[in-house]
């Protein structure tokens, strides 16, 4: 009974949908702000830059420059190939082939990933045209709508 108040209440999604074959057709492109470099195992350190404070807490306790994070040797790989050019099909396929994974599983595992950088401002997405186009289309005629609201 209380499960069906939450799901009356559940909000409609605000964004046109995103179909699986537009979002495998996307590019993921990392954040050319940042620095990064591979380690002496092979494995992915991103530098992410920090804002600086000043005033007298930071000069008791100076903040760092910069924030690292470590990336494992499957992120590492990812990473790498996050340069605009591949698809996400193409770094699922690679994950399917290169550690036997199940195509679905390798979709999954990597959707949850690229959101996760995407999310920390990591990376970003090349949508094709098609859907660029129709994004652009829904949110100018979303801006009109909310104009109308307003007045």
């Amino acid at each position: 009974m209380i499960l069906d108040k939450l799901r009356l209440r559940k909000k409609k999604a605000e964004g046109p949908t995103v179909s699986r074959s537009e979002i495998l057709s996307t590019k993921p492109v990392r954040n050319p702000y940042l620095k990064w470099e591979k380690n002496d195992k092979g494995d992915i350190c991103i530098k992410i830059p920090l804002q600086q404070t000043t005033g007298l807490f930071s000069k008791l306790m100076p903040t760092p420059r910069e924030r690292k994070i470590e990336l494992d040797k499957i992120g590492s790989m990812v990473w790498e190939l996050c340069d605009g050019n591949r698809t996400v099909k193409d770094l699922a396929d690679f994950l399917h082939e290169e550690y036997k994974l199940m195509i679905a599983e390798a979709e999954i595992s990597l959707n949850t990933y690229l959101d996760q950088l995407s999310k920390r401002g990591l990376i970003g997405f090349i949508f094709p045209e098609e859907t660029r186009v129709r994004y652009e289309q829904f949110f100018k005629e979303k801006g009109g709508k909310d104009k109308d609201k307003k007045k």
